[in-house]
Order: structure tokens, then sequence, then C-alpha cells
């Protein structure tokens, strides 16, 4: 019998060497934000674009018009370096029983206060209209678990072997080498799961790892 070869977890090694620096990450954004190309708002029509050395912008080859990817994000305005926001991101994404606030801060060396905005701000990010994945890409998915017992007994109650808690249930899906879609579900049922991972991949067309 032939098995499938195994696919090889995404490792923190894979991830330093795909975001090394902040100028990656903000590449890896406009890419993202703009896969057709960039589109200048004031000469009306997609046009190549240049990154602004003192800034984290791109400016349009034509007219000058500045693009910047960050607006309208999480990293709007942030000081702290897209790296580090990267960073965090990963470790949430890929952390199967959950991270907390003081964990980020261990990991990525920012200030507690940093990582409490991080930890609030990045689980809220809002799923593409448009389905993940693509022709020739695989996406992987995993539920992680966020939070702890609350005042009042609010929450949804947990049991086996990660404890009974009052966590948060956050169902992810990742691109291998593209995007994260995270959002919070009921519960990790297969019969909750299911019709999120339906609204989210093109299950027909594409293979996906679990």
């Amino acid at each position: 019998m032939n098995r499938k070869p195994k696919m090889r977890k995404y490792t923190k090694n894979d991830f330093d060497r795909q975001f090394p620096d902040d100028a990656t990450c903000l590449e890896w954004l406009k890419s993202y934000l703009y896969p057709d190309g960039v589109f200048c708002e004031k000469c009306n029509r997609v046009t190549k674009h240049h990154r602004v050395a003192s800034r984290p912008s791109y400016s349009c080859d034509y007219c000058g018009h500045h693009v910047h990817p960050t607006a309208g994000t999480i990293f709007h305005k942030s000081p702290t370096p897209l790296t580090l926001w990267f960073h965090a991101i990963y470790l949430m994404a890929s952390t199967r029983c959950g991270i907390s606030a003081k964990q980020i801060e261990r990991e990525t060396g920012v200030t507690y206060k940093t990582a409490w905005r991080m930890f609030k701000q990045i689980p809220s990010i809002l799923e593409e209209d448009s389905p993940n994945g693509g022709k020739g890409r695989s996406v992987e998915m995993d539920e992680a678990y966020f939070g702890g017992r609350r005042k009042g007994g609010g929450g949804r109650r947990l049991r086996g072997d990660r404890g009974e808690q009052y966590k948060t249930v956050v169902f992810g899906i990742a691109e291998r080498k593209g995007r994260i879609i995270a959002k919070t579900v009921e519960n990790a049922s297969g019969a909750t799961l299911l019709p999120t991972v339906r609204g989210i991949c093109d299950a027909e067309k594409h293979r996906v790892h679990r």
C-alpha cells in the first residue's frame, strides 16, 4: 500500500526565514492586500509602485501618490515592528492549547501592555469574503483555546485533557506560506467546524490537511 507523504509542519525556523525583517513583512502585506497590483487612486488605475525608504509606504511611479498597506489594519499607527506583530500572530495561530498575553510578552520581548493589545486584537481579525486556498495550494486548520475562568461563571466550559476551564474556541485556517483566517466558534465539534470550513475553503478543488 502506498502511503501519502506526511506534510511537513510549518515551524518557527520556517517563519523566521519567510519574515526576517519589517521590509519583508510589509511587502507580504502589500501583496496580500493588492494581489492584482496596487491601484492608484490619483491615476485611477493599477500602476507600478516603489517602496518609500523612510516610511512604511509605497509611491506610485507615475504621480507619486502614497499607499500605506498598514492603513485600516491592526498594524495601523502601531509603533511595534511588523516582525513582532507577525511573530505574535504565528504564536497564536500555531499554539494548539492557546496562549496568554504573558507568553506573548516572553516570546516576543514586547511590554505586557503591548502583548495584551496584540492578544486582544489578533483574534478579532475579520475573515475575508473570498475563500482561502487556491490552485496548487493547500490549507491547514486547527483550533485553539483562549482565556480562563471568568468571574460570575461566564464562558464556555471545556472538559477533557485540556482541563475544566472557561475558554473561547478560536478556529484557524492557514494557507501554506499564505494568509491566516481565524474566527471564534461555539465548540470544536465536527458539526460546528464543517460548515465553517465549507464557508472559507474551496473544498471541492483543494486538499485540506488537518
